[in-house]
């Protein structure tokens, strides 16, 4: 239960970030900083109207932007992060197997929803949303008994709805972010 309220806090916090800096006005405030101000005297901060915080200009679609990194859309978590889920995927496919060979056995439907609230718990901690969501879905269909994950589910899509977004529609869910291991 604790891991559920510190994983629901820390999304309530994401995506509370997520609503204010994408949606929130933009002020210009002179820049307090005198070293950078006799720098960019004619280029103003840009600050949220709610931080003190400096921000990052938007990035710009141009030639001068050469960074190797997709761009993020948004639809994905400016705080989501790659990350190793193989051999959870691993387990679920397994998993999927046996209960594809075995689909009235108890312990195999079981299995197979185990498996994805534990790809799905860790999806969430990594902040990809949006794929958890898919995991939470298929699992809590096999078994919708599972507290904790039927409560993270909820707090999901709740937090969705809090900052005015869609969540993906059922079988529409992102599949989890590639995870380069070099």
């Amino acid at each position: 239960m604790k891991k559920i309220a510190l994983l629901s806090l820390s999304i309530f916090y994401i995506f509370s970030l997520i609503g204010c800096g994408e949606n929130s006005p933009q002020t210009n405030a002179p820049n307090t900083n005198v070293a950078a101000a006799a720098v960019n005297r004619n280029q103003p901060e840009t600050v949220a109207a709610h931080s003190t915080e400096k921000s990052l200009p938007p990035m710009t679609n141009n030639a001068a932007n050469t960074s190797n990194k997709p761009a993020s859309t948004s639809t994905e978590s400016p705080m989501a992060r790659a990350i190793d889920v193989s051999m959870q995927t691993a387990k679920i496919e397994a998993a999927e197997k046996d209960y594809k060979a075995k689909s009235s056995d108890a312990n195999a439907k079981e299995n197979l929803a185990a498996a994805r609230f534990e790809r799905a718990f860790l999806l969430t901690e990594a902040a990809q949303y949006r794929a958890a969501l898919g995991d939470f879905r298929k699992g809590l269909n096999l078994n919708p008994n599972d507290a904790e994950a039927k409560a993270m589910h909820d707090r999901i899509i709740s937090i969705f709805q809090s900052i005015n977004r869609e969540p993906p529609k059922e079988g529409e869910e992102p599949a989890p972010m590639a995870f380069n291991k070099s």
